[in-house]
């Protein structure tokens, strides 16, 4: 008997080695796949959207030939603290040259130059400067009948004012503007033409000594 019990519980011994043992299955992720995160769009470059606008007006005004109504306010601003300020200028020596102005033009200027004519008096031969501002880039000659009166810079193309000359526009904000100039012997009754080149409005004024 003993005998018959051993004989059985190893036939189920080698039934059960003989089973062969299930393979372990891979282990699956309960996580979904995800793609990888886009970087978000950088925030638009404020000088740029300033830039693009100031483009926009500028080239809408060359088109149109006309001023901007706050663009031309903004400009008429900047003459008033240029006359101010030129009145208050003194020379080398400490004392005040006397610069009074004698013309200014706020125009539209395109793909055309455009040309202002002036006739400045006095009672004998004096010192003139004509001094351009614009939101664009600006270039000025200043004729005297069909040839150049001079090259010559004037020294107060950039220190007119107390600060660079600058305006401030809605769409723009604060504008530093682009400059242009030139000094000048004139003589008594001499007339002059200025010729304008640039994109967008832009004031032109002279300053001359008595």
């Amino acid at each position: 008997m003993r005998t018959l019990l051993l004989a059985s519980c190893l036939l189920i011994a080698v039934a059960a080695c003989g089973e062969p043992m299930p393979s372990p299955s891979a282990p699956t992720s309960t996580l979904a796949t995800r793609e990888p995160s886009k970087p978000a769009a950088p925030a638009a470059d404020g000088a740029a959207v300033k830039a693009a606008a100031l483009e926009a007006l500028t080239a809408s005004e060359a088109s149109k030939g006309a001023c901007d109504a706050e663009h031309q306010t903004a400009l008429e601003k900047l003459k008033g603290e240029l006359e101010a300020a030129m009145k208050t200028r003194a020379g080398d020596d400490g004392k005040p040259l006397g610069m009074q102005p004698v013309f200014s033009r706020i125009v539209a200027l395109g793909q055309s130059s455009r040309a202002i004519e002036v006739s400045l008096s006095g009672r004998s031969t004096t010192e003139a400067h004509v001094l351009a501002y614009a939101a664009k880039d600006i270039s000025i000659d200043v004729l005297v009948g069909s040839a150049a009166a001079t090259t010559m810079r004037s020294p107060f193309q950039r220190s007119a004012t107390p600060q660079p000359p600058a305006i401030e526009l809605t769409k723009t904000g604060k504008v530093e503007l682009q400059s242009d100039s030139r000094q000048i012997e004139l003589s008594p009754g001499q007339p002059l033409k200025v010729k304008m080149s640039g994109q967008g409005c832009a004031l032109v004024i002279g300053f001359m000594k008595p």
